[in-house]
């Protein structure tokens, strides 16, 4: 009898468990929109969760105010460039380091991944100090650089994990054709990579959409504001308005969350194959 109850048990507890996660996760997030919408002011008074109120118009004040399209335009650009960069690059050293045979290839391996456990702050001071020999302070290429730079030795090994799962045979078939290594690695192999460039694109963006202490040190002008400099530079202006914040945070939040929407099963499915790899 114990065994035939134990299976829905353990099911119950399981679930159970990863709804408490689930809510421990999504509350901040819930906080935020409930701020969001409630009427200025009324965060003082009412601290819960559910609004007495619902006022949208602050979302109009706050897009004017604070600039939203100015500073979402400079948050893309760099987003989408460091993406970009880093899908072309990574995915070129990935499809070497997978497929091509060439010397200090296992000790580069081992740099790029010691690579990853650098703390970032260590960094701050040299790259404040190579911005201003280069005179890039001030320019894009101030944080596009560094972002590109910290997410290549992810995106590299996530990548060529994924290319050693191709088939050994797709490559020779297309030697036998004649095409060039360049050629099988962009027609060939590289389209069925979706999912794992999916996956590092989604990291990658999050990444720079939501970098703050580059953007502060290297983009001090007004008018290079990334959006979570510039929410700062608002919530100075303005003071203590919980209601025109949470505003901003939400808008601030959407696009990335619309990436992981469209995105999400290539993220999953490149997760699982790095996982099934790995195992």
């Amino acid at each position: 009898m114990p065994t035939l109850w134990a299976r829905p048990i353990q099911r119950v507890i399981l679930h159970s468990m990863l709804m408490v996660v689930s809510f421990l996760f999504l509350f901040p997030m819930l906080y935020m929109v409930s701020t969001a919408v409630k009427a200025p002011g009324e965060t003082m008074i009412n601290p819960g969760i559910i609004p007495h109120s619902v006022d949208l118009a602050k979302f109009v004040d706050v897009w004017q105010r604070a600039g939203v399209v100015r500073l979402g335009l400079n948050s893309l650009f760099i987003t989408v460039s460091t993406v970009g960069l880093v899908l072309l690059l990574g995915s070129l050293a990935a499809f070497a380091f997978s497929r091509l045979n060439f010397f200090g290839k296992s000790i580069l391996q081992v740099l790029f991944l010691v690579s990853l456990m650098i703390p970032f702050a260590s960094v701050i001071v040299p790259l404040y100090q190579l911005n201003r020999s280069l005179s890039t302070m001030n320019t894009y290429m101030a944080v596009i650089g560094p972002y590109v730079a910290f997410g290549l030795p992810f995106a590299i090994l996530f990548l060529r994990f994924y290319f050693d799962t191709l088939p050994q045979e797709l490559e020779e078939a297309a030697r036998i054709d004649g095409a060039p290594t360049f050629i099988i690695y962009w027609r060939v192999l590289l389209p069925l990579t979706t999912p794992a460039l999916a996956t590092v694109a989604i990291f990658q963006a999050l990444g720079a959409w939501n970098e703050f202490l580059l953007a502060l040190l290297f983009l001090t002008r007004s008018d290079l504001r990334t959006l979570p400099t510039g929410a700062v530079h608002f919530q100075m202006m303005f003071g203590r308005q919980f209601e025109h914040m949470c505003a901003l945070l939400l808008i601030i939040s959407f696009p990335v969350v619309v990436l992981f929407l469209v995105l999400q099963k290539q993220f999953v499915a490149g997760l699982t194959t790095g996982a099934i790899k790995g195992s």
